[in-house]
């Protein structure tokens, strides 16, 4: 366990604002990547660090800090997306930002992550959530089950079946 989540699970309140300056970039893109909404992202950004505050004597050291962090907010964006069910982006707006080609004469890498982003939008929730841990942010499949509390066989089969499908719209809308 590093030093800042020691701190941390030792109580210490005064850490807390350095908590919220080292992951919440991370967790407001979390939250943007399931959610789909910029304004929605950061207002569950911000409720995210309300509840980290709240239940900081929970953490119990067991986990990375920010594995137990994602975990907040991955549950928390699954409950506002079922409680309100938002919508995601319809799949015709993603399949035409996808077949938008640019203008050169070579691959565009720079848009890949982009398009990849949109595509996500037709993923049902979880893998939405799977995907971004381990894609976007690099967690093991070790870390993303414990942020999303699954087994590790769940998150490789809800890894698979996003990839598998993401796989499927990016090659109908480009080339593969």
């Amino acid at each position: 366990m590093d030093d800042l989540s020691t701190r941390f699970a030792s109580g210490d309140d005064a850490v807390f604002d350095e908590v919220v300056t080292r992951y919440s970039r991370r967790v407001y893109e979390l939250c943007y990547r399931i959610l789909r909404n910029e304004e929605e992202a950061r207002d569950m950004a911000q409720e995210v660090f309300v509840r980290v505050f709240e239940k900081r004597g929970k953490f119990g050291g067991r986990s990375a800090l920010y594995t137990w962090i994602y975990r907040i907010a991955t549950n928390m964006c699954l409950t506002e997306i079922k409680k309100n069910k938002i919508q995601t982006v319809p799949m015709e707006a993603v399949e035409a930002t996808l077949e938008a080609k640019p203008d050169s004469d070579g691959p565009d890498y720079s848009g890949l992550e982009a398009a990849v982003s949109n595509a996500m939008a037709g993923l049902p929730p979880r893998q939405r959530a799977v995907f971004a841990m381990r894609f976007f942010d690099k967690m093991s499949l070790k870390e993303v089950a414990e942020a999303s509390g699954t087994s590790v066989g769940a998150v490789k089969a809800n890894y698979h079946h996003a990839v598998r499908h993401l796989r499927s719209i990016l090659s109908e809308g480009g080339e593969r």
